[in-house]
């Protein structure tokens, strides 16, 4: 599990926008058997509501932005016949993920 203290920490709350997917019948059965409670932001108040991306998105991006950088001048990218970047494996970014999340300092969140 990648986001444990997350998963596992009492009195949740994710506060979506209004984008349809954050009702998917799957996404509440998930956030039910979880115990995360859900708010939908009604529109036009998201910008006085994004703390979130400027303390814990920020800091993750900090940190995960040169697990990425590294991966890319490593050698080891495969590239398209156009010469762009193949997507990493799914073991490498989960992996990027979980050390950027856990180099997070648990003040911001």
């Amino acid at each position: 599990m990648l986001f444990p203290s997350v998963i596992d920490a009492h009195g949740k709350l994710v506060d979506w926008d209004s984008c349809r997917v954050h009702n998917a019948k799957d996404i509440k059965n998930f956030m039910k058997t979880t115990g995360i409670q859900s708010a939908v932001i009604s529109g036009g108040l998201t910008a006085y509501v994004q703390a979130g991306d400027i303390g814990i998105y920020k800091s993750f991006q900090d940190k995960i932005s040169p697990l990425i950088s590294g991966w890319k001048t490593s050698g080891m990218v495969e590239l398209t016949h156009g010469g762009n970047p193949k997507p990493s494996s799914d073991e490498f970014v989960g992996t990027w993920v979980k050390t950027a999340w856990q180099n997070v300092d648990q003040d911001v969140y």
